[in-house]
């Protein structure tokens, strides 16, 4: 037995780059991070103590989405190896009991909680992670596996994965009775739908032979490719919630010497409104042409291949281009948080040619 604890810490660690650092890409406290940005700026948070209190959220909300995969996996061993999907406990040896293997997610909660307890204090925080611990175990594990409940069950895990990870945040460093906390919160919540809508659209067909009722799998492919459709919609629409946020609730700034007050957030204004001009609509068309498949924008194979305005306003935009502006405003006011920038651009390799060569969508001697 004391062989084998090695071979499981070197596993429990590998699962943290798994599926190319899925439980940092797939977080919603690293996809918002706008959110966190425009508290520190409405709330005039410029002090170490809040970088240093950012960090330990940032490894709560890291260990928090890792217990959630975890969990998801340990309950879906057996159904992943019929789909051919991958799972974390697949390196595992196929008669290892799951009571066994229990241990791994619940040491990553234990880790999550060390994290949280400077956050215990504010109000609602402990509230909304139970909910969100009772969300994530309920939906994956017996008897209730909300997963195979339908619309109970998209609902969610909606809100596990990007509802109340969002408030979480609103509740740890703002205000969650708050004008930002419902328009953050409700662009979560869009982007959440459409990314579970898309999930379950995709495994249709591997849903259905294994007799796993989602959603989906419940309301039928045309319903689940009609509610997909308006979700993208509604997802982009709520993108502008958030920008019109920026603009009319951050402070005006004064430019020196000239004297204007700008507003922070006209130039995010002037990336939105063109992006909307073009996508706005795209997602209800290609559904009514039976082309929907083939303009989904949280297809990774799509994500990788086409780099469009759809791809843009979806995925770089809010979680690149957004919180990397807002950490620019952040350091002018206070250059420590200069931190900010330097770790956005390591998450999203910003230093990199050739990373800006694919999301431009450019062939140069970079990309090659």
């Amino acid at each position: 037995m004391a062989e084998d604890r090695p071979n499981y810490l070197s596993r429990l660690l590998a699962f943290f780059s798994w599926r190319r650092w899925g439980i940092i890409r797939y977080n919603s406290t690293w996809q918002n991070l706008a959110g966190l940005f425009y508290i520190a700026q409405d709330e005039r948070l410029f002090a170490l103590t809040f970088i240093g209190q950012v960090g330990l959220f940032l490894l709560f909300s890291t260990l928090m989405t890792g217990y959630g995969y975890l969990i998801n996996d340990l309950a879906d061993v057996g159904l992943d190896r019929s789909h051919g999907k991958p799972n974390f406990f697949h390196r595992w040896d196929r008669n290892t009991p799951q009571k066994r293997l229990l241990w791994i997610p619940i040491s990553v909660l234990v880790g999550g909680a060390l994290f949280a307890l400077p956050f215990l204090g504010r109000a609602w925080f402990v509230v909304l992670w139970l909910a969100w611990i009772l969300l994530t175990t309920s939906y994956s594990l017996p008897p209730l596996r909300l997963k195979e409940r339908g619309l109970v069950g998209l609902l969610a895990t909606i809100a596990a994965q990007q509802t109340l990870p969002t408030m979480l945040v609103f509740a740890a460093f703002g205000e969650l009775l708050s004008w930002g906390a419902l328009v953050f919160g409700v662009f979560a919540t869009a982007r959440g739908i459409s990314s579970d809508l898309g999930h379950q659209m995709r495994d249709w067909s591997h849903d259905v032979d294994t007799g796993t009722t989602t959603f989906a799998v419940r309301a039928g492919r045309d319903t689940t490719q009609t509610s997909y459709a308006i979700s993208l919609e509604a997802e982009r629409l709520a993108l502008g919630c958030v920008i019109a946020l920026l603009f009319f609730d951050l402070p005006a700034v004064v430019v020196p010497l000239l004297g204007w007050r700008v507003a922070p957030a006209g130039l995010l204004v002037l990336i939105y409104v063109p992006l909307l001009a073009l996508t706005i609509g795209r997602s209800w068309r290609a559904r009514r042409q039976k082309r929907l498949p083939s303009h989904d924008p949280y297809s990774e194979e799509r994500q990788a291949q086409v780099k469009d305005a759809v791809y843009i306003i979806h995925h770089p935009f809010p979680s690149v281009v957004l919180p990397l502006y807002l950490a620019i405003w952040l350091t002018l006011f206070y250059w420590p948080n200069l931190v900010f920038i330097i770790v956005i651009a390591l998450l999203y390799r910003l230093y990199d040619p050739k990373r800006w060569a694919s999301v431009l969508g450019l062939r140069t001697r970079f990309a090659r």
